[in-house]
């Protein structure tokens, strides 16, 4: 039997307001995708700096979810836009230690929604703070935003050149760090909803949107996940 590839999933820390208890987990369709794709999860609390470095070590791909927004002072900028209950800085610096790490040693990173975001922060880049239309009222696996998709990316060989997606977001990529590349926007107002390196030898995709809340309802979102987990 051919060993499984170990994929990383970072995890996310609530407060159970029922019984007080803090949880570690991660959504369910992370699990899924990978397990579907033929890639064994593993769940990363969170934790510090030096455990990072250990996790990064022991897998062989790392998945940055969505959850809370990016500490704007993380880029430079005061907050704007939200409570403080908004952010997590520890997660914020765990997370920033996972892709250090992995870019140090050159380990496939895929990351999602705020993960997104968080990857153009480590690199130099800003965030818009708070944007108003991009966060829908319909249910997860609802398709409300189009994107248009650079055709010749790894996005444009599996949704085409355009294709609807789902969108809880409060903020979105500003300024685009230098060493990345936009490969689909939203048509109507720019928005970035996915990014790659310039440099095709750093093994890396971003996504805005939740593609693991779409995988029972759409057989191409887990195609993504198959493609991160065998290819990227």
């Amino acid at each position: 039997m051919s060993k499984k590839p170990i994929i990383g999933i970072a995890g996310n820390r609530r407060l159970d307001p029922e019984n007080g208890l803090l949880r570690d987990y991660v959504s369910h369709g992370f699990i899924q995708g990978v397990e579907r794709a033929g890639g064994l999860p593993l769940v990363l609390p969170i934790a510090d700096n030096d455990t990072a470095r250990q996790y990064v070590s022991m897998v062989d791909k790392i998945i940055l979810p969505g959850g809370q927004n990016v500490n704007p002072a993380l880029y430079g900028q005061e907050n704007h836009a939200q409570n403080e209950d908004h952010f997590f800085e520890e997660r914020d610096l765990f997370e920033l230690a996972l892709l250090a790490e992995c870019l140090k040693r050159n380990k496939p990173i895929f990351t999602i929604c705020r993960g997104t975001q968080l990857m153009n922060v480590a690199l130099g880049g800003s965030l818009h703070q708070a944007i108003y239309h991009h966060w829908q009222e319909e249910s997860a696996d609802s398709l409300t935003q189009e994107i248009l998709i650079k055709h010749d990316s790894p996005l444009g060989l599996i949704y085409g050149r355009q294709n609807k997606i789902n969108s809880f977001h409060h903020q979105s990529i500003d300024r685009l760090a230098d060493e990345l590349e936009v490969i689909a926007r939203d048509p109507k107002d720019g928005t970035i909803e996915a990014i790659q390196f310039k440099d095709s030898g750093i093994a890396y995709l971003g996504v805005q949107w939740h593609p693991e809340l779409l995988i029972d309802s759409r057989p191409i979102d887990q195609k993504l996940f198959d493609f991160v987990v065998r290819e990227l």
